[in-house]
């Protein structure tokens, strides 16, 4: 898989659609092989500047096999003529992947409910890994069946409050919960346990929109308590718990899921209820400065109480926090329940975020999570449901600033950038190399595809692996 057998010539010169298909064609090429792969990326120099461990974990989505193979897939689907040995190379990392698989995992980015994602994206409409995606998806059922019973069983117990596993996207049923969207409707993945798996984790969201008693104030059910907190540092920042509004540890993760299952024919008693309770908390949280709205990263426990908005918060403008994650949630939960106001507010906040100077976007690097090509996918997914020619400009902009750190030295054709040291302020990064999807080379590519346009359309639910970040 070369370069230049893999880019056509285009018909009227376009230098960002040029540059992407170049950078895509570079990606493709790079990470074919998964030996090698992971030679490069497990390299001892490889690591995390601040807690100096491994950023190579194989069996994830976010920088491992899975994620590369979903790449894969979605080049194959997209066009098999101009990717024509894409679904040898996702072949290949899935089957690297699976040989993984034994034990346990944690939420959709690790383990075998990565592997399933994987798997589900190459299966194609030919149906293929039928042995595999049954094993998987089993083996989901049946862990996302005992976590709701611990779940339940908390409540029955009288305790309060979630956790990131409890609800989120990346580490939490959430994430999960969208594989099992896909899995009721595969005779190969699905059968009654799914359904029951899947009709629970609804109900499990659905009854986390429901306020909750904490120290004699009505909350929201999301609160995140100190012992829930991910870190021993995040209880110390928030003594009495938060409110967490990012796509990736938030509730836009949930809000989407919930409108996917019901324009899907998916509901619990409650359902719409709990998709307008979480839309009109995150457009009850959306604040102003000069340029207009946005939303902050996380809200304390006294920031919630309190009837006066703070004046300002730090934000980003990712898919992990900020207005990309936040307004393509609500933007679907807008579609889903037709409910206008909630679209504009998406819209809203991307066009504000576009008008901010960049250094306050608060971006790492090109990557998904926290960098440019997480922004641009939120702008071309909704600025293409809105027909919003604002945010689509934008988001060529911002596809021209994710090719600015194409490297042809690079081991993928781009590096992933860690702010060191670990903070908010200041522009020091060390760079990694990562193969994945939301830390990684792969997703960047994933990221640039729309800018190709080849391949048919695909649905109002947005391209195959956007479900892995909460967005399909």
């Amino acid at each position: 898989m070369t370069t230049s057998a893999s880019v056509r010539p285009t018909v009227a010169s376009d230098p960002v659609a040029d540059g992407a298909a170049q950078a895509v064609a570079l990606v493709a090429e790079r990470l074919a092989d998964p030996e090698t792969v992971a030679a490069v990326a497990s390299r001892d120099d490889n690591r995390d500047p601040v807690y100096g461990t491994l950023m190579w974990a194989p069996l994830t989505l976010s920088n491992g096999l899975p994620g590369v193979a979903t790449f894969y897939a979605e080049l194959a689907r997209l066009d098999p003529g101009r990717w024509p040995s894409a679904q040898d190379a996702a072949h290949r990392h899935l089957r690297a992947a699976a040989s993984m698989t034994t034990g346990s995992g944690r939420g959709l980015h690790a383990g075998p409910a990565a592997a399933l994602a994987a798997a589900q994206s190459c299966a194609g409409s030919a149906g293929h890994y039928r042995t595999l995606r049954r094993r998987l998806a089993d083996w989901l059922v049946a862990d996302q069946l005992a976590k709701l019973d611990l779940w339940r069983a908390r409540r029955e117990q009288g305790k309060v409050g979630a956790s990131w596993a409890g609800y989120d996207v990346i580490n939490g049923l959430a994430g999960t919960g969208r594989l099992l969207l896909d899995a009721v409707r595969d005779p190969e993945e699905g059968g009654p346990a799914a359904d029951r798996a899947l009709t629970g984790t609804l109900a499990h969201l659905t009854a986390l929109a429901e306020p909750i008693d904490v120290d004699g104030h009505r909350v929201p059910g999301w609160w995140v308590p100190p012992d829930g907190q991910p870190s021993a540092r995040d209880a110390t920042e928030y003594p009495h718990g938060d409110f967490n509004l990012g796509m990736a540890h938030g509730v836009p993760g949930p809000l989407w899921l919930l409108c996917e299952a019901t324009a899907r024919g998916h509901e619990v008693p409650g359902q719409r209820a709990a998709i307008a309770a979480m839309a009109e908390w995150l457009i009850g949280w959306t604040l102003v400065d000069e340029v207009g709205d946005y939303w902050p990263c996380r809200v304390s426990w006294a920031e919630q109480l309190d009837s006066d908005r703070p004046a300002s918060a730090f934000t980003r403008t990712a898919w992990c926090y900020g207005a990309p994650g936040v307004a393509a949630a609500l933007y679907r939960a807008g579609d889903v329940c037709a409910e206008p106001a909630w679209c504009r507010a998406a819209v809203a906040g991307l066009r504000a975020g576009l008008r901010r100077d960049e250094p306050r976007w608060a971006l790492d690097g090109p990557t998904v999570c926290h960098g440019y090509a997480g922004l641009l996918l939120a702008l071309h997914r909704v600025g293409t449901a809105a027909a919003d020619q604002e945010l689509l400009a934008g988001a060529r902009r911002v596809a021209a600033r994710v090719l600015d750190h194409t490297d042809p030295d690079a081991p993928f054709g781009f590096r992933h950038l860690m702010r060191f040291p670990r903070g908010h302020a200041g522009p020091t990064h060390r760079a990694l190399d990562l193969a994945g999807l939301l830390e990684g080379a792969a997703g960047v590519a994933c990221a640039l595809l729309p800018l190709l346009a080849c391949g048919p359309g695909v649905s109002a639910s947005g391209p195959a692996w956007h479900r892995c970040l909460g967005m399909s």
